[in-house]
């Protein structure tokens, strides 16, 4: 049920007029209607108008109801009121776009009009925007504001903008689908993502996927893709893990692995190899003690997780390495996501699983920076320049496949494309599968992940992390190129998926119309027949896939993983057989 009450009937018609909608409007939102690439674009493209905004815009009022995330008034007066990046909050906004959308459907379909609250001199901000021929429509906002800004409700959200891309997303502070995040524009952030990128959560979704195939092995098995895990939270994961840890077995193993066998990581609110410690002997004697041997498993609920840690990874050069690639899911209603090439990061310590120093077991680039700098400071580190350390910490994917045929790991020239890429696929599908149940099904919203993965000596594929606001810049011209296109890339599904989608509206309002199915009254409001049949055939329509021509071009690197429009094989891509469904 809609959250912000019916405005009378006769401001509903008011509103919609042009005229209104142009007090609505600011001058500098005005200003995105003079933009010289309209008439271009308009040349080349197709741009569908509703034939009668005025009654158009009461339709939509009608009809869509089912993106609306219930709040309460009371969440709508104090946590959703309050000031953001500058924001001024508006309980009447989605109204207020769609007057404006009903009027100029060509913003849609011509002008990419992005928000964005990365720091001004972001890739995405100083260079992307500009290249896709974008607009960054209010650029005053965003995280490099000064707090006196930050705090204060200095703007209006401006009703022609047509895509939200914010670091954390927009659904802790605005309600979806009321005060932003309308029905024809796109926001990133999918309200319940936390399942997949929480270390503890996606440690509970995989025990608990694993558990449902446990039948059927030849679907997933507990150890493909995701190391031996123990959630300390758990009761009985925590008795099981210290009665394996008091084991023969267990002081065996790490006898013969050089003394590491498992790694404790902190279950939320940690990247960057922050909360996470290598069980060494001090580390294993911290744990006895904060457990007291496992006397306190129920009652000690710290956010620990203890993970298998793969003692034998495949090495570059002496050096451990981990993989950063890219998840789309770039549709919640239904389900459409997508994978994308990243890049290697290698570790600037050879690696040792007997070595006490973090930065050789692990490879973020966080833990890198430190002798970039060093290197900066002093011209070398290791013996390498700065400029040297940095093309060998970051690695693509060839240069990987190169590597691994020159010196006989791998003998198919094509490995890439015939292993690694569909082990990655695989991966991210079952990721999504064993997550998607807590994500919000809404058509307007999306999500952008980093996905970290490493290879074993024995080129077994093993999921690290999920990265819910992955890194967007480059510390090397090669870097920033490859995000710069992999960001392109993402917008061209984004707006693909929205122009879809109103496309659809509009034929169908107009169809509507021309069909009789209106009764128009004296008073300016309007009367549906069959109302709640139209809601289920708008709900259905409005849910996302492309029309053909919005589909992304051949230029377009993403790879399809998931689409649930699909009810067949077609549904994975052949990843995941029909009998794993």
């Amino acid at each position: 049920m809609k959250i912000v009450q019916a405005l009378p009937a006769i401001l509903f018609a008011i509103v919609a007029l042009n005229c209104v909608v142009l007090m609505i409007m600011t001058s500098e939102q005005s200003s995105a209607l003079d933009n010289k690439r309209t008439l271009a674009e308009l040349e080349n493209q197709k741009v569908y108008r509703f034939d009668d905004p005025a009654t158009a815009f009461q339709i939509l009022e009608k009809l869509d109801i089912f993106e609306q995330v219930p709040v309460t008034e009371k969440q709508l007066s104090t946590t959703f009121a309050k000031p953001y990046m500058g924001l001024m909050a508006d309980n009447d906004y989605c109204s207020k776009h769609r007057a404006f959308m009903v009027n100029h459907p060509e913003v849609i379909f011509t002008q990419r009009n992005i928000i964005t609250s990365l720091i001004h001199n972001s890739l995405l901000r100083a260079r992307i925007i500009g290249q896709m021929g974008a607009t960054d429509i209010q650029p005053k906002i965003g995280s490099g504001m000064s707090k006196e800004f930050l705090g204060r409700a200095l703007f209006d959200l401006r009703v022609d903008v047509n895509n939200f891309f914010t670091f954390f997303g927009m659904y802790g502070n605005r309600a979806l689908g009321t005060q932003y995040s309308c029905l024809s524009q796109s926001s990133n952030a999918i309200p319940g993502h936390d399942r997949l990128f929480r270390k503890d959560y996606i440690s509970e979704g995989v025990v608990a996927y694993a558990e449902d195939y446990k039948t059927r092995p030849q679907c997933f098995s507990y150890d493909k893709f995701f190391p031996e895990t123990y959630i300390l939270y758990h009761e009985q994961a925590c008795k099981d893990f210290f009665k394996m840890f008091k084991s023969q077995a267990y002081k065996d193993l790490k006898e013969e692995r050089g003394g590491i066998v498992y790694m404790r990581k902190i279950g939320v609110n940690v990247h960057q190899g922050m909360g996470v410690f290598p069980i060494d002997d001090k580390e294993e004697a911290k744990i006895m003690d904060m457990y007291q041997g496992g006397e306190l498993c129920g009652q000690y609920k710290a956010n620990n997780i203890i993970q298998y840690f793969v003692y034998n990874p495949l090495l570059l050069y002496g050096h451990k390495f981990d993989f950063r690639i890219y998840m789309l899911i770039a549709s919640a209603n239904p389900l459409m996501a997508y994978y994308y090439d990243g890049f290697l990061r290698v570790s600037l310590h050879e690696y040792t699983p007997k070595s006490k120093e973090l930065g050789a077991l692990l490879t973020n680039t966080a833990l890198s920076k430190s002798a970039f700098g060093a290197a900066a400071k002093n011209g070398t580190y290791k013996g390498m320049t700065e400029a040297e350390l940095k093309d060998f910490h970051l690695w693509n994917f060839q240069r990987l496949e190169n590597y691994l045929y020159d010196n006989g790991v791998v003998t198919d020239r094509n490995w890439l494309d015939n292993y690694l890429r569909p082990e990655f696929r695989k991966a991210l599908a079952h990721l999504v599968r064993m997550s998607q149940a807590s994500f919000k099904k809404l058509s307007s919203v999306y999500h952008l992940f980093g996905m970290d993965f490493m290879l074993d000596a024995n080129l077994n594929l093993w999921f690290i992390e999920a990265n819910a606001s992955p890194a967007l810049e480059g510390f090397s011209a090669e870097m920033k190129n490859h995000v710069a296109k992999m960001l392109t890339d993402h917008y061209e599904i984004i707006y693909g998926l929205l122009k879809s989608r109103m496309k659809r509206v509009i034929l169908y309002v107009n169809a509507m119309v021309k069909d009789g199915e209106v009764s128009r009254f004296s008073s300016g409001e309007v009367s549906i027949n069959d109302l709640e049949g139209k809601r289920l055939e708008f709900q259905r329509i409005t849910q996302n896939y492309f029309e053909p021509e919005f589909t992304p071009g051949p230029d377009n690197k993403f790879e399809p993983i998931i689409d649930e429009n699909y009810h067949d094989e077609r549904r994975y891509y052949g990843l995941i057989k029909e009998e794993c469904f």
